[in-house]
C-alpha cells in the first residue's frame, strides 16, 4: 500500500502557498490539515470531480493508444545518469526539510538511486514510495514509450487517490512560450481550455480569481510536464528555471525530455549549470529483442500462424543486430511496424505488406533510414480500404491533408504539437477574415433597407407619413450606416470602413446625384461609423479570450497608445467636419477621434484567436453600458451638432418642411438607434460569464465545438431579441413625430408633436427586428469561435488543403486510424518524429 503521500487527506484543501516560507507535511498530495474556511471545501470537491473528467479523459486515450493492449510492451528504466539530477543525500536533506521523518530508514524510501530501476506497473512505487521528494525526470531516446509511461503514471496516481487529493494532470509543453507567459499562467491557461468549468471565478475568499488558479494555487493539481525536448533549444533553459522558481518547497512534479535535449538545458556549453530542483530521474531503456519478437508474433496472431510466419525473418534478424533490430528498440517503431506489415481483423493476408522488405530493401541499410521508410509507409497503411471499418478519405487525401497539419504546426504554430480547430484561422491570410465580415455586413444592411423599403411601400405601415410610395430608397438606405457598426464589431476597424463604405453606397445610390456634396457628407459619416464600430470591436474582442482563457497572456497586454489608430481617427473626424463645410468642427472631431482611436486600440487586445465558448450566462456590467454609451456619443455627437448647426433654434429648426423631415429622421431616428444598439449590444458583450457545467465529462473537440455552436445560436437570439425590441421602439416613437399646421414660414420647437399609430409601431417593430438579427450575428460572431472557425474551413477547403468534413476526418484519423492523438481538447499527431517527417517531406511537394 502507498504511503500517505499518495493517500492525501481526505476532504482537506491545504492553505495557499506563500513565498519563501517552508511549511512541513506538503507535497504533490497534501497531508490533512486544521480546518480551512467555509469557502475552501469547495474546491475539494472541485478537485474529485477534475480527477473523474481527467480518469475518463485517458482511459479513452489509452484505448486509442493500445496501452491497454492485452499483451502490451513492458518498458524498463535504470536510474538516470548523476550529472543530470540531483545528488542522492541532498534528495534525502530536502525531504526532511520539507517533511521531517519521511526520508527515514523505515518510511520505505530508496536508499540510494539504484533502487529507482524497475519496469511496467512498478512507476506508481517509484513514485510515491522510493523518490523522497516527489520530483521526478524521466528521461529516454525519442519514441521510447515516456508519454504513455507517464499516462499509465497518472492513471494509477488517480486510482490510489483519496477524495480532496490533488489531481495529476497531464500538460504538453509545446505550447508553452517562457517569454511569453510564466508557468502557473500558462497552467492557468490549459486547465482553462481544457476543462471549460474552471474559467469561472471565484468568490470573495478566493480573491477574485479563476478556479483553475485557485487549484494550482492550494496545490490541488500535481503538473505531469510531458514533452520537454519539445520546446526550442533556446527556450529550454528558461523554462527549467522558470520550473524551478515556479513550483514551491514540497510541491511534487513530474518532467519528461529525451536525454540529449535535457542534458544540453541542465549543462550548457555557455553558462551556469541548472538541474530541476530536487529532482530524482529514470532513463528508459531500449526493448530487448526477444521482448519484440514476442510481442510482434503475439500481434500478429502467434506462433504458427501464417501471419506471424511472415515475421520469421525479422525476428532472427533481431537476434544479430543491425539497423532493423536498432529501429525496432522503441515502442513507437514497432508500433509503425504492427500497423503497416499485420493484416487488421476481417483483412485478407495479402491485404499488408510483407515485413520482409525490411530486410530485402537495399535503402533501408541504417537506422534513420529505416524510420524514415516507416514512417512514410504508416499513413498509407492506416488508410488502406478495409470492409469492416471503411475510411471516407483515400490515402492520397489523407496524406495531403497530414502533412499540411503538420507544416502548419511546424511554421505558423512555431513547432508546438497542438492542433485545436479554432487556431486554424491563422492559415487564412489576416485581411481575408476582416474583408469579408465588412462585405457581408454591408450586403446585410443594404439587405435590410431594400426589404424595408419594400414593405413601406406595399403595406400600410408609414403610408400615412410618407405618402402612398412609402419610403424612398434614399430614406431606407439610411440604416445601411449600422453595417459600420456590425462590420466592426467583427472584423475590427479594417471591417468597420469596409461595411460602412457598402453601406453608404446604398444612400448614394438612391440619392442620385454621385457627384454631389450630400454625397461626400454620408461617405464620411459613414466612415465614422466604421471607424467607431471598428473600436467597439477592438475592446470586446479581448472579452472572450479572458472568459474562456483565464488570464490574459503577456504579449497581448494593454498598450499606452496606438498611433497608427490616433492617425486614421483624425484622418476620418477632420474629412467628416470638413464634408459638412465646418473648419472649425472638423478640427475639434479630428481631436477627439484621434484620442479615442488611440487610447481604443491601445488598450484593447492583441490578434490572438477567440477560443470556444462554454455555456453562457448573463449578468450586468456597468462597463459595458460605459463603452456602449461612448461609441454611441462619439457616432451621433457630431451628426447632432451638424444636424443643429445647420436647422438651428435660431433659424426655425428648418427653413421647411423638408428640412425638419431630413433632420429628424437622420437625427433622431438613426443617431439615436446608433445609440441604443452600442449601448445594448456592448452591455450584452460585458455582461457574458461563463456558466458553470458538468465538470466530470472528459473535453473533446467535437464536443467543444457543438457547445460553441449552440452558445452561437442563444447568444443571437437573445441579443437580437433584445436589440431588435429596443431599436423597434426607438424608430416608432421617432417616425410618429408630427408637425403641427404652421402658420409663419419657420418651424417652431412648439409646433413639433407625437401621433403614435399601429401601423407606425409595426413598421418600427419590423425595421427593428431586421436590424436586430444583424447586430445579434454581430455579436454571436464576436463572443464565439464558430464563425471565423467556418469561414476558415471552407476557405482551406476551396483551396483543398483540408477536407471539406475536417472535424469527421480529425475524429476519425483519432479514433479509427490511429494517426492522431488527444491531449485536453486538441489533436496532436502521434508522435512529434511523425509530425516532423511529415513536415519535411511537405515542403518537397508542391500545394494542390
Amino acid at each position: 500500500m502507498l504511503r500517505s503521500a499518495v493517500a492525501a487527506g481526505a476532504g482537506r484543501v491545504p492553505e495557499p502557498r506563500r513565498t519563501g516560507e517552508r511549511r512541513a507535511a506538503t507535497r504533490a498530495f497534501p497531508l490533512p490539515r486544521r480546518s480551512p474556511p467555509a469557502t475552501e471545501p469547495g474546491l475539494a470537491a472541485l478537485a474529485d470531480q477534475l480527477a473523474v473528467a481527467v480518469r475518463r479523459q485517458w482511459e479513452t486515450e489509452a484505448g486509442v493508444r493500445g496501452l491497454n493492449d492485452p499483451r502490451p510492451l513492458t518498458v524498463a528504466w535504470r536510474p538516470a545518469p548523476e550529472r543530470l539530477v540531483e545528488e542522492w543525500d541532498w534528495l534525502r536533506r530536502l525531504a526532511d526539510d520539507w517533511d521531517p521523518g519521511f526520508g527515514a530508514a523505515d518510511s520505505g524510501c530508496a536508499s540510494g538511486p539504484d533502487d529507482l530501476a524497475g519496469s511496467g506497473g512498478q512507476i506508481l512505487q517509484v513514485f510515491g514510495e522510493r523518490v523522497p521528494t516527489r520530483r521526478l525526470v524521466v528521461l529516454g531516446a525519442p519514441g521510447s514509450g515516456k508519454t504513455m509511461l507517464l499516462v499509465r503514471l497518472l492513471l494509477d496516481l488517480i486510482e490510489h487517490r483519496h477524495r480532496g487529493g490533488a489531481v495529476p494532470v497531464l500538460f504538453t509543453l509545446s505550447s508553452w512560450d517562457p517569454a511569453e507567459l510564466d508557468l502557473e499562467s500558462w497552467l492557468t491557461h490549459r486547465l482553462t481550455q481544457d476543462f471549460k468549468e474552471l474559467a469561472a471565478t471565484g468568490g470573495a475568499a478566493l480573491g477574485g480569481i479563476s478556479r483553475a488558479r485557485a487549484l494550482l494555487m492550494h496545490r490541488l493539481v500535481l503538473p505531469m510536464l510531458d514533452g520537454f525536448d519539445e520546446l526550442p533549444a533556446q527556450a529550454r533553459g528558461a523554462a527549467l528555471d522558470q520550473i524551478n522558481r515556479a513550483v514551491p518547497q514540497g510541491q511534487g512534479v513530474i518532467l519528461s525530455s529525451r536525454t540529449r535535449e535535457y542534458g544540453e538545458a541542465v549543462r550548457p556549453a555557455a553558462g551556469l549549470p541548472h538541474k530541476l530542483v530536487g529532482a530524482a530521474g529514470i532513463e528508459l531503456l531500449p526493448l530487448d529483442p526477444q521482448e519484440i519478437s514476442a510481442y510482434l508474433l503475439r500481434d500478429a496472431g502467434g506462433t504458427g500462424t501464417p501471419t506471424a510466419a511472415r515475421w520469421d525473418p525479422v525476428v532472427h534478424s533481431l537476434k544479430q543486430g543491425g539497423p532493423v533490430a536498432e529501429a525496432l528498440s522503441t515502442p513507437l517503431m514497432i508500433f509503425l511496424a504492427r500497423t503497416i506489415y499485420n493484416p487488421r481483423t476481417g483483412e485478407p493476408l495479402d491485404a499488408a505488406r510483407s515485413p520482409a522488405e525490411l530486410l530485402e530493401n537495399p535503402a533501408l541499410s541504417s537506422r534513420a533510414a529505416v524510420e524514415a521508410h516507416l514512417f512514410e509507409a504508416f499513413v498509407p497503411a492506416a488508410y488502406r480500404r478495409h470492409p469492416a471499418a471503411p475510411s471516407h478519405w483515400s490515402a492520397a487525401e489523407a496524406g495531403r491533408t497530414l502533412r499540411w497539419l503538420a507544416r502548419h504546426a511546424e511554421r505558423v504554430r512555431a513547432g508546438a504539437t497542438d492542433l485545436a480547430w479554432w487556431q486554424l484561422r491563422r492559415a487564412v491570410p489576416r485581411w481575408l477574415l476582416p474583408v469579408l465580415l465588412g462585405v457581408l455586413a454591408g450586403a446585410l444592411e443594404t439587405a435590410v433597407t431594400w426589404l424595408t423599403m419594400q414593405v413601406s411601400a406595399y403595406g400600410p405601415f408609414w403610408g400615412d407619413q410618407y405618402g402612398d410610395g412609402g419610403l424612398t430608397w434614399s430614406q431606407a438606405s439610411l440604416d445601411g450606416l449600422f453595417a459600420g457598426l456590425v462590420g466592426g464589431v467583427t472584423g475590427r476597424i479594417g471591417g468597420g470602413l469596409i461595411g460602412a463604405s457598402i453601406g453608404s453606397a446604398g444612400v448614394v445610390i438612391g440619392h442620385g446625384d454621385p457627384l454631389g456634396a450630400w454625397t461626400w457628407q454620408v461617405l464620411t459619416a459613414g466612415l465614422v461609423y466604421g471607424f467607431v464600430g471598428g473600436l467597439g470591436g477592438e475592446l470586446t474582442a479581448g472579452l472572450a479570450a479572458r472568459r474562456a482563457g483565464g488570464e490574459r497572456p503577456r504579449a497581448a497586454a494593454r498598450r499606452p497608445w496606438s498611433r497608427g489608430a490616433a492617425l486614421l481617427g483624425a484622418g476620418i473626424g477632420g474629412c467628416y467636419g470638413c464634408a459638412q463645410g465646418m473648419p472649425a468642427m472638423a478640427v475639434g472631431l479630428a481631436c477627439v477621434f484621434a484620442l479615442i482611436g488611440g487610447l481604443a486600440v491601445g488598450h484593447g487586445p492583441g490578434p490572438e484567436e477567440v477560443p470556444p465558448a462554454a455555456d453562457l450566462r448573463w449578468s450586468w456590467d456597468w462597463a459595458g453600458l460605459w463603452i456602449g454609451l461612448g461609441g454611441g456619443l462619439a457616432v451621433t455627437l457630431p451628426t447632432w451638432l451638424i444636424g443643429f448647426s445647420e436647422y438651428g433654434i435660431s433659424h426655425g429648426l428648418a427653413a421647411d418642411v423638408a428640412g425638419v423631415t431630413l433632420s429628424s429622421h437622420f437625427g433622431t431616428i438613426h443617431a439615436t438607434g446608433a445609440l441604443t444598439a452600442n449601448c445594448l449590444g456592448c452591455a450584452i458583450m460585458y455582461g457574458i460569464r461563463g456558466a458553470t457545467a458538468d465538470l466530470t465529462l472528459a473535453p473533446a473537440p467535437a464536443a467543444l465545438l457543438a457547445r460553441d455552436r449552440r452558445t452561437f445560436r442563444r447568444l443571437g437570439c437573445v441579443t437580437a431579441g433584445v436589440i431588435g425590441l429596443a431599436l423597434g421602439l426607438v424608430f416608432w416613437c421617432s417616425n410618429s413625430i408630427r408637425l403641427a399646421p404652421a402658420t409663419t414660414g419657420e418651424v417652431r420647437w412648439q409646433d413639433l408633436g407625437l401621433a403614435p399609430t399601429l401601423p407606425g409601431l409595426v413598421g418600427g417593430l419590423f425595421t427593428g427586428a431586421l436590424l436586430g438579427a444583424v447586430v445579434g450575428l454581430a455579436v454571436a460572431w464576436q463572443q464565439t469561435a464558430c464563425g471565423p472557425f467556418t469561414i476558415t474551413r471552407i476557405h482551406l477547403a476551396l483551396c483543398h488543403r483540408l477536407p471539406r468534413r475536417l472535424m469527421a476526418f480529425l475524429a476519425d484519423a483519432h479514433e479509427h486510424r490511429g494517426v492522431l492523438r488527444q491531449s485536453g481538447a486538441v489533436y496532436q499527431l502521434r508522435h512529434i518524429e511523425l509530425q516532423r517527417h511529415l513536415a519535411a517531406d511537405a515542403h518537397g511537394r508542391p500545394d494542390p
